[in-house]
């Protein structure tokens, strides 16, 4: 089994940096890295993993998180769901969430209260890459999994964001070594 492992930044995964092939930051920037990628492998069977940090409403910080399905911001009219896959073998580190995906951060200062109370019924966590990087993998008939480790409440500014992500980023990186082993005990594991 090939995997390509997506992530925003490389402060979300330090420790696994040179595997993991970044995006940056938003759908824009996401969308041209996922488009580059699949023209130079687009021939080749493999499963997208993306991996990252999220904001949620009411799951503790530091809690990992198997995305079942993206909900895409601006994106209400899509006629089918946004189901993820799932790798075959368990993770029971990982609880299942929803995520809503958008083009800028989930926050007090973005979105109305009224919204920000109808997102917290609609999704778990919020991240700004993760509907463009399912959809490109759709588009090319690439199974899409992905594992997001809290990083805050939609209550921290930018240097404390920062600085979480610094004290998190070790966890999910132990999280997707430990996964990559397990599934390496079922099948062969190429990281492309």
């Amino acid at each position: 089994m090939k995997i390509a492992l997506f992530a925003a930044v490389e402060e979300e995964v330090l420790n696994i940096k040179e595997k993991v092939h970044l995006t940056g930051i938003g759908r824009e920037c996401a969308t041209e890295a996922m488009l580059t990628f699949m023209q130079q492998h687009q021939n080749e069977d493999f499963t997208i993993m993306n991996i990252g940090t999220a904001g949620a409403h009411s799951v503790p910080v530091g809690s990992l998180i198997r995305v079942t399905e993206v909900v895409s911001g601006g994106a209400q009219f899509l006629n089918r769901p946004m189901l993820t896959d799932r790798l075959p073998i368990e993770t029971p580190e990982a609880i299942d969430g929803k995520l809503f995906s958008s083009d800028c951060f989930v926050s007090p200062h973005v979105y109305s209260a009224d919204f920000l109370q109808h997102l917290k019924e609609t999704a778990d966590c919020f991240d700004m890459e993760s509907s463009s990087l399912f959809s490109i993998a759709h588009h090319y008939g690439k199974p899409y999994v992905s594992f997001k480790i809290v990083s805050d409440h939609l209550d921290v500014d930018l240097a404390t964001w920062q600085q979480r992500v610094h004290d998190i980023s070790g966890n999910l990186c132990d999280f997707v070594l430990k996964t990559l082993d397990n599934l390496g005990k079922i099948e062969q594991i190429e990281i492309i």
